[in-house]
């Protein structure tokens, strides 16, 4: 069964500019302030919730990319949310709002399963820098979800899948190979680049590795009918969107 927690579709663009946050906090104020101030940083849509009811249903509705969770909610505490989250397969980082300076809830957080923690008050500039830093890293990491022209791709799992849940297996270095061209999209991806990322290699090697590789993973991709994602320009690849 695919989890609906895992799902994403990768930006090559401005991460920020395409997140879309949930906010979890019962202090309706500070929920319009950090509406208001993080909008105006450029985070492209947020979401609200004041009670963990409200969070999980926004949760499973908008599959946030990212959900600042504060610690004490009306219906439970954001540490046993946060646990629920984790053990339902959401991967996304979570940033817990704390008590300045209390230790403990900074410790209970990270156990229960956030990816950090900012303390009240606090200072928007951090919160958008720790926003960006996570963000960051769940991109870059190999259980990352990315879909292209109805594929998905989770490089962890090594499978590309349509929509029909159809799948086809990918060797180590195909799945390599795909995750440099989802990451440098829509930029091009030059057979240096993958010589030297995927196999190591310096300058001044010739070799048909790369033609091998690529005809191969068009191959599989083509029983998928997906073989039209891989396009050559000139003397490099691009995913064709």
């Amino acid at each position: 069964m695919l989890n609906p927690y895992s799902e994403i579709e990768y930006m090559a663009s401005d991460l920020l500019g395409n997140a879309n946050l949930l906010v979890v906090d019962d202090d309706s104020l500070l929920r319009q302030v950090l509406r208001d101030q993080l909008l105006s940083h450029g985070v492209g849509q947020l979401e609200e919730a004041g009670t963990i009811a409200e969070a999980r249903q926004k949760t499973v509705q908008y599959l946030p990319d990212l959900v600042i969770l504060d610690v004490e909610l009306p219906d439970g505490n954001g540490f046993e949310f946060c646990q629920y989250l984790r053990n339902s397969g959401f991967e996304r980082p979570i940033i817990m709002l704390t008590g300045r300076g209390d230790e403990t809830d900074i410790v209970h957080g990270l156990d229960g399963g956030a990816n950090d923690y900012i303390a009240k008050p606090m200072r928007i500039g951090e919160l958008i820098a720790r926003i960006n830093a996570q963000l960051r890293q769940y991109s870059a990491s190999d259980d990352v979800r990315f879909s292209l022209s109805g594929f998905d791709f989770v490089p962890a799992d090594k499978i590309v899948k349509n929509q029909s849940g159809q799948s086809i297996p990918l060797t180590e270095k195909e799945t390599m190979i795909l995750k440099k061209l989802f990451r440098s999209w829509p930029d091009t991806v030059t057979k240096e680049q993958l010589l030297s990322e995927v196999w190591g290699y310096g300058g001044n090697i010739t070799t048909h590795t790369i033609e091998t590789h690529i005809y191969r993973l068009r191959q599989k991709l083509r029983r998928l009918d997906a073989s039209h994602l891989i396009e050559t320009i000139g003397a490099a690849y691009r995913l064709n969107k």
